[in-house]
């Protein structure tokens, strides 16, 4: 069995590089820990599943966890649109969770296989219980028609975006709208909806596609001075992960130039 000394393998500083910026993360505990040398316990305290003492506590932090996992799905896939789906109640019970999980699934699938489509979607309920999904996606061969008004005027958004809808989404509406340059924007909309609400539909904060590249790089840097770190970037976004384990987020374009605090905080 291989040893090596703690200072050598874990760091409270690291780097995740994704294909248009980089993210420094700097905690004020050795949290972090080369690839391959994961400890099987955390640092921290975490109780199992449905073992929290502070159950309102717990979700917060699965929903952190949740925003964290679909923060980098979309910074490591640049997707290219925007949809929302709807459920027509003609087509389908919006009430009733499992009958829509079960045809949201078998389409997806198909829609993946046959169609090339990737996406990341977060489920939601309207006020009233009904289900519906907002996502972002590359819509591969999926028939996109321009969505018009009731006099056939072609519709865009107030930022002018055409607007489309999915010919393939079968069980209801949809809108979909190819991103603009504000690629944050379009993320950090998509992540409100996993602040929105405490609850897991079908047993889960997000759905994915299977193929997509769900983790960056990651490389451990030497360790920094957490006091120092905050006090020379005092725009760094600070999050607290678990009671006094805190970490400061630093956004830097590839070539390491400091970049303006946005969703990736």
């Amino acid at each position: 069995m291989w040893h090596a000394a703690e200072s050598d393998i874990s760091s409270n500083a690291r780097l995740k590089c994704y294909p248009v910026c980089n993210i420094l993360q700097v905690a004020n505990a050795p949290i972090f820990r080369e690839s391959g040398w994961e400890s099987e316990k955390r640092f921290y305290h975490v109780p199992s599943k449905g073992h929290a003492k502070n159950q309102a506590r717990s979700m917060e932090v699965s929903r952190a966890r949740a925003r964290a996992a679909v923060r980098d799905i979309a910074l490591c896939n640049l997707f290219t649109h925007f949809f929302t789906w709807t459920l027509d109640a003609k087509l389908i019970d919006r009430y009733d969770d499992e009958a829509v999980k079960k045809k949201l699934e078998n389409t997806l699938r198909n829609l993946v296989s046959r169609k090339g489509f990737l996406y990341v979607c977060i489920p939601e309920r309207h006020k009233d219980g009904a289900l519906h999904f907002h996502g972002l996606c590359i819509p591969g061969t999926v028939r996109l028609i321009r969505a018009v008004s009731p006099r056939s005027n072609p519709l865009s958004t107030n930022r002018g975006q055409p607007i489309y809808n999915m010919a393939d989404w079968p069980w209801g509406f949809s809108h979909c709208i190819p991103l603009d340059n504000d690629y944050e924007r379009a993320v950090n909309y998509l992540l409100k909806y996993i602040a929105k609400g405490g609850e897991k539909i079908f047993g889960k904060w997000y759905l994915s596609a299977r193929s997509l590249r769900k983790k960056p790089d990651i490389c451990l840097l030497e360790r920094m001075d957490y006091d120092s770190f905050l006090s020379t970037n005092p725009d760094a976004a600070t999050v607290r992960l678990y009671r006094d384990i805190c970490m400061g987020i630093k956004r830097l374009d590839k070539s390491g130039t400091p970049l303006a605090e946005g969703v990736y905080a």
